[in-house]
């Protein structure tokens, strides 16, 4: 548990905390296709033996405190069609904001690092291009 200054004075608070709650904040900002972990802790992960263990949400969001700084890093990937500095502008002033009125932190710093784009899948198969109404008997 980390002690960090607030607008409302000292407050203890654990960095799980933190976490979830910046987790719950990008789940509803458009364009943001979901949190991953860094590609290199995920290569550590495969590695490992116990790779299946490892909860795949631990490190997507990571949240250090010093000298009474916020500091929050975030592995993220965009949906396609999304423009990376909006919507990086975005999720630091929804975060900022947020984090001002539920903690009362004013000194945050958000690290965002695009660790892929998400490409829709294809919307139709092959056996939805060919319809059996297509073919007409010929006598």
């Amino acid at each position: 548990m980390e002690t960090i200054k607030t607008i409302y004075g000292k407050v203890n608070i654990p960095k799980e905390i933190i976490e979830n709650i910046v987790r719950v904040i990008l789940k509803d900002i458009k364009g943001v296709a979901k949190t991953k972990k860094p590609i290199m802790e995920e290569m550590s992960d495969i590695s490992k033996k116990n790779a299946r263990k490892v909860n795949k949400n631990t490190k997507n969001v990571k949240v250090e405190i010093k000298n009474n700084r916020l500091s929050i890093n975030l592995s993220i990937i965009l949906e396609r069609g999304i423009r990376i500095p909006d919507i990086a502008w975005e999720i630091q002033n929804g975060i900022k904001q947020e984090l001002k009125k539920i903690i009362g932190v004013e000194n945050v710093e958000i690290n965002i690092h695009v660790q892929g784009i998400q490409f829709p899948k294809k919307l139709q198969s092959k056996r939805d291009l060919v319809t059996s109404n297509l073919f007409v008997k010929v006598f």
